[in-house]
C-alpha cells in the first residue's frame, strides 16, 4: 500500500488569483506509476489524474494535510512518498477580487510542515523530498526525524523531464542523473 503527495498546491490570494509553484507534478506521477509496475496498490493525492492509481483530489496545502492525516488515520500504508511541493506559506485571502493598477503586499503565514507530521509513524516508511540549491545539508535533518529516504534535487529540476538527484539514506548516498521515470525506478530500488 503507497501513498504519495503529488504536484503543486495553489493557495487563493483572492477570488481569482492563487500563489502556487512551478511543480507539475511529474516524478510524483512516475513513483506512482512505478510503484504499480511492482505490483502495489497506490494512492496519490494531488490536483491531478493519473491512470491505474486512486486519485484524490486536492487544491490548497490544507486540503492536502487533512487528505494525507485522514487516509494514515483510516487505512494502512506501507509507504509515504512526499512528492508534492506543497506551500510553505499560505496568503492572507482577500475579499472579492485585488484590484489592478496599485501596489499590494501580501501577508504570508508560514504553513505547517506535513512530513513533520507524517515521518517517523510506526510501521510506515517515508521517503521526503528537499528541494534548494542547498538540500543536502538540510536533508539530514529529516533522516534523523524518521524518514527512510530523502531525495534530493534543485530548483532547476522542477517541471523538466529529467535532472540530477541524491538519494539519501542511513546507508548512504547515491547520485542518479536521468529522467524522472529512471529517478523514480531508482527511488523504489533504495527502497526494496
Amino acid at each position: 500500500q503507497v501513498l504519495i503527495t503529488s504536484g503543486a498546491c495553489r493557495e487563493p490570494v483572492d477570488d481569482v488569483r492563487v500563489l502556487t509553484t512551478r511543480s507539475t507534478g511529474m516524478m510524483g506521477r512516475e513513483l506512482a506509476l512505478q510503484a504499480f509496475r511492482l505490483g502495489a496498490e497506490v494512492t496519490v493525492v494531488h490536483a491531478g489524474s493519473i491512470p491505474c492509481v486512486r486519485n484524490v483530489a486536492v487544491q490548497t496545502a490544507v486540503e492536502m494535510r487533512e487528505a494525507v492525516m485522514g487516509l494514515l488515520d483510516a487505512e494502512h500504508f506501507d509507504y509515504y512518498l512526499s512528492a508534492a511541493a506543497i506551500s510553505d506559506f499560505v496568503p492572507e485571502r482577500s475579499e472579492g477580487k485585488i484590484p489592478s493598477g496599485q501596489a499590494v503586499t501580501l501577508r504570508l503565514a508560514p504553513s505547517p510542515k506535513l512530513i513533520d507530521a507524517v515521518a517517523g509513524r510506526e510501521g510506515l516508511r517515508t521517503v521526503a523530498f528537499k528541494l534548494g540549491w542547498d538540500g543536502e545539508a538540510k536533508a539530514q535533518s529529516m533522516l534523523d526525524a524518521g524518514a527512510a529516504l530523502v531525495v534530493v534535487n534543485t530548483p532547476d529540476a522542477m517541471g523538466a523531464d529529467a535532472g540530477a538527484f541524491v538519494i539519501l539514506s542511513a546507508a548512504g548516498r547515491r547520485d542518479v542523473t536521468g529522467t524522472k521515470e529512471e529517478v523514480a525506478a531508482a527511488v523504489w530500488s533504495e527502497l526494496q
